[in-house]
């Protein structure tokens, strides 16, 4: 479920200064956005939860708790209204990769010590030790759902902040769980008739078992066996890597449209796939082809590159929009509406064909692949230079910090969190360092040693320089990457 903005538009594409005069964001603005744009939000007191770790669910704009008694507007959402009394696991676990990344970006040592506190909430309080994986949600403490009943994409995301902070520490704690959750996933919703993982194992809580859904296969990618797989032990990478194969075939086989060029949301009837069903848009295809173009040169495998790499120019070009300035500029910040004084539309993207509306994690998804492109083969830079200005000023609440899923609002509930906004935060520093030929400065809470290997995310680079700048008890390893690509 998600809420979208209408942004009005005009199919034409003409804006009457060139892209030259609004330049890309270099790595140094990306750094600001996460710092003081996006971070203010996060590190609140609020938003750390009782304990620290227990990050709320619902928050309101201004950062404070959620009220039943006396909801903020933001917040009374019809469509919400049932989730109010639930702790979502997969929020608590986006937020703890949000603080990783902010820790990734800054080696601010709070950032990683917030991380740290969401990874042992989740496995002290989250997971279901009788039944195995995580809880959905909780309820007053209690869990909410019999574990057949949890959908295969909430496991997934219950994994997100655990695999980001693997990957930042190589904490032999959390490799046990990821490989354990992993495993119990594939074991028990690995469906080898539909040759694909199943949703549900038992209807409840509106979900079916009959229900074919493509972040069922996708989101285990996304969430955290991509970012994951290169840096387990064997046997365990070996058995990763067959999995990961088998998604992307998954995904191709049941899923693909070729007269499409696009992944069906869903395809357990024929209206799940019309271009209006639920998870139809472009910002879900998108991912399935970054996804797809990303597994496929780490699993050396030329035909997902293509597929994916065909697929992310088609998208993102098909989801370059341009909206009415006058339109839109309500949400603009005095120095913005001086900027681009004159120009009568602006690019902008948008959710679908026949959707001209646009949500902050499909702006996020859609720039994300279009970046990668851009250090590719260094294309999309027209679109670009408008849409990563716009994001920072229009979308950004620079009261309070944060985005939301509408511009400057709704910033905490059920289905969004810093996930996202932090994600497109470092790919847009590792996109634009490259683009302006500066080395990317990463942080890993790692000691200093020749014989580990890191990488920046999901991307390949040489390693020009590496620092210890932490302490004995918190090692915080400084590396400088150059040729940084995807």
């Amino acid at each position: 479920m998600r809420l979208l903005v209408k942004l009005c538009f005009a199919l034409t594409f003409s804006v009457s200064a060139g892209a030259s005069e609004y330049p890309l964001p270099t790595g140094e603005e990306w750094l600001t956005h996460a710092q003081q744009g996006l971070a203010p939000y996060w590190l609140m007191p609020e938003a750390q939860g009782e304990p620290v770790g227990n990050f709320p669910t619902f928050r309101c704009d201004d950062g404070s708790l959620m009220k039943l008694q006396q909801l903020c507007s933001e917040l009374k959402q019809g469509w919400m209204e049932p989730h109010y009394a639930r702790e979502y696991t997969r929020m608590k676990s986006r937020q703890t990769y949000a603080y990783g990344v902010l820790f990734h970006l800054t080696g601010d040592p709070q950032a990683l010590k917030l991380a740290k506190a969401g990874v042992d909430y989740l496995l002290s309080e989250l997971r279901d030790i009788e039944n195995g994986g995580f809880y959905s949600f909780t309820i007053n403490g209690n869990p909410g759902l019999e574990w057949t009943q949890r959908t295969s994409q909430d496991l997934s995301y219950a994994l997100v902040g655990l695999a980001m902070y693997y990957y930042l520490t190589r904490d032999k704690e959390v490799e046990k769980v990821l490989i354990d959750t992993q495993a119990f996933i594939f074991e028990h919703y690995k469906d080898i008739e539909l040759n694909e993982l199943k949703w549900v194992i038992k209807n409840g809580d509106g979900q079916s078992n009959h229900q074919r859904e493509l972040v069922a296969q996708l989101d285990q990618i996304n969430a955290y066996m991509l970012l994951v797989t290169p840096l387990l032990p064997e046997p365990f990478q070996s058995q990763w890597r067959s999995d990961l194969d088998w998604l992307i075939e998954s995904m191709i086989d049941n899923y693909y449209s070729a007269e499409d060029n696009r992944f069906y949301g869903a395809i357990h009837d024929k209206f799940a796939k019309q271009q209006s069903a639920r998870h139809n848009d472009y910002g879900h295809t998108v991912k399935a082809f970054w996804m797809t173009y990303l597994s496929g040169r780490m699993l050396d495998n030329g035909g997902f590159e293509e597929l994916g790499w065909q697929g992310l120019k088609y998208i993102t070009d098909a989801a370059a929009s341009t909206a009415l300035i006058y339109q839109v500029d309500r949400y603009f910040s005095d120095e913005l509406k001086l900027r681009w004084k004159g120009l009568r539309q602006i690019p902008i993207w948008i959710s679908g064909p026949y959707d001209y509306s646009v949500s902050s994690w499909q702006w996020a998804e859609l720039a994300q692949a279009s970046m990668t492109l851009h250090m590719l083969e260094g294309s999309q830079t027209k679109h670009l230079h408008y849409t990563h200005n716009l994001y920072f000023d229009a979308w950004v609440d620079h009261e309070f910090g944060g985005v939301g899923m509408s511009p400057k609002s709704v910033k905490a509930f059920h289905w969004g969190n810093g996930y996202h906004q932090f994600e497109h935060a470092l790919v847009g520093y590792l996109s634009a360092q490259q683009h302006y030929n500066q080395p990317a400065t990463l942080h890993y809470a790692l000691p200093l040693t020749d014989d580990l290997a890191v990488s920046p995310y999901y991307y390949q680079a040489k390693t020009q320089a590496k620092t210890q700048i932490g302490t004995d008890q918190v090692p915080i390893l400084k590396v400088e990457f150059i040729d940084v690509t995807p």
